[in-house]
C-alpha cells in the first residue's frame, strides 16, 4: 500500500500581502474617525468645564454679596460697594468659608484644567476689562476662555474664542 503524504497547509506570500493590504485601507479610514471622535470628546469637555467654571463664578459672585440680613454670611466678605467676583480661579477651588464654619467648596481641582490644551491655565477677563481686547487686567475673575487658539471642529471659531 501507497503511503499517501499529507498536503502542507499554511498561507501564501499573496494571501498574505492581500490581508495586509486589507488591514492598511482599514486602518487608513479608521484613524481619521477615531481622531475626529477623540477631538469631539475634547470639545464636549472644554464646555461643560467652562459651563461648570462660569456657575461656580457665579455663586462666588452670589456668596460674596450676600446682604447683612442673611445670618449665615461668607467670613470673608468684601467690603459693601466690591463686585464681588474672586481674584483667581484658585479662591473658587478653595471654597467660600461661611460664618457657621461650613466651607464651601465651588470647584474641583480637575475642572481647572483645560482638556485642550492639558494644563491648568486659562484666559480670564475682569469686569474692568475693554470687551474689545483679550488681555485682562487681573482685578477679578468674570470670564473664563481656553488659551488653545486652535480652530475648533466647526471650522469657524477658535476654543480661545468660546
Amino acid at each position: 500500500m501507497p503511503i499517501r503524504r499529507s498536503a502542507q497547509r499554511g498561507f501564501t506570500i499573496a494571501e498574505l500581502m492581500t490581508v495586509v493590504a486589507i488591514i492598511a485601507i482599514l486602518a487608513s479610514v479608521a484613524l481619521p474617525v477615531a481622531r475626529f471622535g477623540l477631538r469631539r470628546q475634547k470639545e464636549i469637555e472644554l464646555r461643560q468645564r467652562l459651563r461648570k467654571i462660569t456657575e461656580a463664578i457665579d455663586r462666588y459672585q452670589e456668596l460674596m454679596t450676600i446682604p447683612a440680613t442673611v445670618p449665615i454670611r461668607p467670613a470673608q466678605l468684601q467690603a459693601l460697594g466690591s463686585d464681588g467676583y474672586p481674584k483667581d480661579l484658585e479662591e473658587l477651588m478653595k471654597g467660600v468659608k461661611m460664618s457657621d464654619g461650613r466651607t464651601i467648596r465651588l470647584i474641583r481641582e480637575r475642572d481647572l484644567t483645560d482638556p485642550i490644551t492639558n494644563l491648568k491655565e486659562w484666559d480670564t477677563r475682569s469686569t474692568t476689562d475693554d470687551p474689545d481686547t483679550m488681555s485682562s487686567d487681573g482685578n477679578n475673575v468674570f470670564e473664563v476662555h481656553s488659551k488653545s487658539t486652535a480652530l475648533s471642529l466647526d471650522g469657524k471659531t477658535r476654543y480661545n474664542e468660546w
